[in-house]
C-alpha cells in the first residue's frame, strides 16, 4: 500500500465511478483498476461494490476511507511543515466556524491571512459545533470553533471567551410588555412564539436547558437549522429568537433586529479554539490559528459583542 494508491482509491470513492476518478486524477482506467486490485489483495477484502452504475463502497471500503483520509491528511501536513521551515509559512489550512460566529469572522480572517501569510492556501468553512468536532477527529477540518469543551474527546482545544444569549424581535414592539431596561427575565418569554435550531443543534439545547431552570416551557412553532432564515423569519413577523449578538451581527440579508439581554438566568456560552490531539498543528495552521484568535479578542474587547475574553 502506498500513498498514491489510497489517492487513487478515495477518487473512486467520492466520485463513484472508477471512469469518473479517471477523468478527474488524468490517470488512465486500467492503471486505476490494477491499483484498486493491489489494494483488494493485499487486505484480503473486498473494497467496493461494482454494478453497470458504478462503485459503492462496501463496509470495509468506508472503514478504508476513513483511514485513508487521515494518512493522507497526515502526509500532506508532513510535506507542508517541513516547506514551511523557510521565512514565510507554506500549505493548505482548513479552518471551521461555527455560524453564530461566521459574520464577525471569515471575512477578516481571509483578509488578514492573505495580507500576513501570502504563501498560504485558506479554506474557510460553516456548520454547526458539533459537525466541526467531528470534522477534527476526521482530518478534515486543521482548526476549528467550538462551543463549549470537550473533554476525553480527542481533542485539544482552549476557552477563549464567553457569550451571551439575546432575545431578538422584529422591532421595539414586539418586545413591549417582556423587556425593561434593555433585560428580559427569561420567565417573560414563555407567552412567545420562537422560532429556534433543531433539538440537535447545542443552542437549542442550552436554551431549553435554561428554560427549565426558569420553571417555563418555551413554544418553539418553527424549527430551522439556518441563523440567515431564522433572522429573516423574525423579520416577518414569525416569531421570536434568541440568539447571541455575533449571530444577530448586521448582514446585508436585511435591518437589525430589536433585542433585549436575557436575565434570571444570564444565558452564556464558551467559545473554544480546537484541533485534533493526535495531529500537530503545521506552522500555517498555527499562524491562521494565531490571526483568528486575535480577530475574536479585538471584537470581543470592543464591547458590542458583551463577550468576556478569558
Amino acid at each position: 500500500m502506498d500513498l498514491r494508491q489510497l489517492r487513487y482509491f478515495l477518487a473512486v470513492a467520492e466520485h463513484g465511478s472508477i471512469l469518473k476518478a479517471s477523468q478527474a486524477l488524468r490517470v488512465a482506467q486500467p492503471s486505476i483498476s490494477t491499483h484498486l486490485r493491489n489494494l483488494e489483495e493485499e487486505f484480503g477484502v473486498v473494497l467496493f461494490e461494482r454494478s453497470a452504475r458504478g462503485v459503492v463502497a462496501t463496509s470495509e471500503g468506508q472503514e478504508l476511507i476513513r483511514h485513508a483520509r487521515l494518512i493522507l491528511k497526515s502526509a500532506d501536513d508532513a510535506r507542508e511543515s517541513l516547506r514551511s521551515r523557510s521565512d514565510s509559512p507554506v500549505g493548505r489550512v482548513t479552518f471551521a466556524i461555527p455560524t453564530s460566529l461566521v459574520t464577525i469572522l471569515a471575512v477578516p480572517l481571509i483578509e488578514r491571512t492573505q495580507v500576513e501569510l501570502p504563501n498560504v492556501t485558506l479554506r474557510v468553512v460553516e456548520s454547526m459545533s458539533g459537525y466541526i468536532a467531528q470534522w477534527l477527529l476526521e482530518g478534515q477540518v486543521d482548526v476549528g470553533l467550538l462551543y463549549g469543551a470537550q473533554p476525553n474527546s480527542g481533542i485539544d482545544s482552549t476557552k477563549l471567551l464567553t457569550e451571551e444569549l439575546y432575545l431578538a424581535g422584529r422591532d421595539e414592539a414586539s418586545l413591549a410588555g417582556i423587556a425593561e431596561s434593555g433585560d428580559a427575565p427569561f420567565h417573560r418569554l414563555e407567552p412567545l412564539k420562537f422560532v429556534l435550531p433543531g433539538r440537535e443543534h447545542g443552542l437549542r439545547s442550552l436554551v431549553e436547558q435554561s428554560a427549565r431552570r426558569a420553571g417555563i416551557s418555551l413554544n418553539v412553532t418553527i424549527e430551522i437549522d439556518a441563523f440567515s432564515q431564522i433572522k429573516r423569519l423574525v423579520r416577518r413577523g414569525a416569531g421570536h429568537t434568541i440568539l447571541s449578538l455575533a449571530a444577530l451581527e448586521s448582514d446585508e440579508s436585511g435591518a437589525a433586529l430589536s433585542v433585549a439581554r436575557i436575565v434570571e438566568p444570564v444565558v452564556e456560552r464558551s467559545v473554544h479554539i480546537a484541533h485534533a490531539s493526535n495531529r500537530p498543528l503545521t506552522r500555517a495552521a498555527r499562524e491562521v490559528e494565531r490571526i483568528a484568535v486575535g480577530i475574536l479578542r479585538e471584537q470581543a474587547g470592543s464591547g458590542w459583542w458583551r463577550a468576556k475574553l478569558w
